[in-house]
């Protein structure tokens, strides 16, 4: 885990020292977006970093409210720091109302599984336990611009949770709003 977590953290150095060297001056942005995890509500805060007209380093936090319901329902949240790289795929040409963004990255985070207690209500043990979790994601971004400065974002990730208790694969999609600072 922690080859992993060092592997990410150099990856995102990497990406910003990168842009550091190649003197471009291209926007920065802010979004906020939130909509359906599995079993429950996800919100996400995005900042990104345009390297140029085509492609952004990214760095996301994210919290997953949710219950997994079967026998029984248990509450659980998910806590995570994202570190990424998206490109442009496709963008209107006529006047640059649409683009489709895809790119991927790491996840470091925490979930905590029914508040911390291994005991539910009725008396039954928990098997799984609240833990660090750590892994990868890929994401697919549309976005509907408004004006020089805003635009609708339609967002949709698939996270790989390598040592979950709640399950490796984990979907996110959601819908906001994204700033351009310059």
């Amino acid at each position: 885990m922690k080859r992993l977590i060092g592997v990410t953290i150099f990856m995102v150095m990497q990406t910003f020292m990168a842009v550091g060297q190649s003197g471009g001056n291209y926007a920065s942005s802010v979004g906020i977006s939130g909509g359906y995890v599995e079993d429950g509500f996800g919100v996400m805060a995005t900042y990104n970093y345009h390297l140029n007209r085509d492609s952004y380093a990214q760095l996301s936090i994210f919290a997953a409210i949710a219950e997994d319901r079967g026998t029984f329902d248990i509450p659980y949240n998910i806590f995570t720091v994202q570190p990424g790289y998206f490109i442009k795929v496709w963008e209107q040409r006529n006047f640059k109302k649409y683009a489709l963004n895809i790119g991927g990255g790491g996840v470091i985070g925490y979930e905590v599984i029914n508040n911390g207690n291994n005991t539910l209500e009725t008396g039954a043990i928990i098997d799984a336990k609240s833990q660090f979790l750590f892994g990868v994601y890929v994401g697919v971004e549309g976005e509907i611009i408004l004006g020089n400065n805003f635009s609708i974002l339609i967002k949709a990730n698939e996270y790989y949770h390598i040592n979950s208790d709640i399950g490796h694969f984990y979907p996110y999609a959601g819908i906001g709003l994204r700033y351009f600072l310059f």
